[in-house]
């Protein structure tokens, strides 16, 4: 089964735009509705939503635009109640890896630096950069002014909520991407599950403590995730040494010696240059699987559109990543042989 099954992804087509196919949950309608009460005032809320929707859109674009310019690729971005999800593959590189979660609050830090002229300007400054408080327009003498205010409270919010070093936020993707650049495999998960878990509940305690309900349940939703991730990284199965079904595993047995060996000399405690070198092979290592098992649940998703729309169906991206596929299969396969 595959995880777009899941009702969390249930959504319906909003149209391909450069190339990106773009859905709507059908669950956004209820992020409309708690703006309306909320806001107690249905054309605010429809407004409310409306620059949401489009910001939370242009976010996702910013991670596809990176994903592309890095090698990599992007052509689906779903919209759901709790913001965005952009399918994207970035290239390989780390400052890809990188630049990719980067992109969606850097497309947001643009949006607020476009209407901080205006907003300074207005005697709602305070309103609009508290981010637990919505400021006080009516769409009325002023309505330019008023949608800009909007526009920069919506998009300061999200610059800030994306910057947390939290899964499964944009800072805690970030976040990931130096860790595994620093750290070992295991050491990885510990610290990054641990940092969600404190955050998750730092920001459960600063809503209680406020008498914020969005803010609880904000942090609640941070200490769910997490648990759930935490819980996925420490049962995975290992990885399985395959590529396109085919098993590189075989290529080693001409390792094996047909006749007796000889008895082996006593280990010998590496030296700190050596342990360094064996610690930064293992970082490669464990890059290279991750960047595999990435690629390969991409090709799980276009085997299956295969299958069910047939070759055709395929955007160029997807052909893209189907190419590199076959390079990489048969690079390791002349390496194995």
């Amino acid at each position: 089964m595959s995880h777009r099954d899941s009702p969390l992804y249930w959504s319906i087509p909003f149209g391909t735009w450069f190339g990106t196919q773009v859905r709507v949950s059908i669950f956004f309608p209820l992020i409309v509705l708690v703006l309306c009460l909320r806001l107690e005032d249905l054309r605010l809320g429809l407004i409310y939503s409306g620059v949401l929707f489009i910001t939370v859109l242009l976010h996702e674009f910013g991670h596809v635009a990176a994903a592309r310019a890095s090698g990599g690729f992007g052509d689906e971005i779903l919209i759901w109640p709790l913001g965005g999800l952009a399918f994207v593959q970035p290239g390989p590189s780390f400052g890809a890896r990188l630049m990719t979660p980067a992109a969606g609050p850097l497309v947001n830090l643009a949006l607020c630096a476009g209407t901080l002229p205006v907003v300074l300007q207005s005697e709602f400054v305070r309103d609009a950069f508290n981010p637990l408080a919505a400021v006080p327009v009516a769409f009325a003498a002023q309505p330019l002014r008023d949608l800009c205010l909007v526009i920069f409270a919506i998009n300061w919010v999200l610059l800030l909520v994306n910057l947390i070093p939290v899964y499964p936020l944009d800072g805690g993707q970030m976040l990931k991407t130096v860790l595994q650049e620093r750290l070992p495999g295991s050491t990885v998960v510990d610290v990054y599950v641990r940092v969600g878990f404190v955050c998750g509940f730092v920001v459960m305690l600063a809503g209680m403590g406020l008498d914020k309900s969005l803010l609880v349940a904000f942090g609640a939703f941070l200490l769910i995730m997490n648990i759930q991730e935490s819980f996925q990284l420490r049962t995975a199965e290992t990885y399985d040494e395959s590529f396109l079904g085919y098993d590189f595993s075989q290529g080693y047995t001409s390792l094996e010696r047909s006749t007796p060996a000889e008895e082996p000399p006593p280990p010998r405690r590496p030296g700190p240059v050596e342990r360094w070198k064996q610690r930064r092979r293992d970082r490669r290592q464990t890059r290279e699987r991750e960047e595999a098992e990435r690629i390969e649940q991409q090709l799980d998703a276009l085997l299956e559109k295969i299958q069910q729309h047939g070759l055709e169906s395929l955007t160029d991206a997807e052909r893209k990543l189907l190419d590199r596929a076959s390079h990489r299969y048969r690079d390791k396969g002349k390496a194995e042989t």
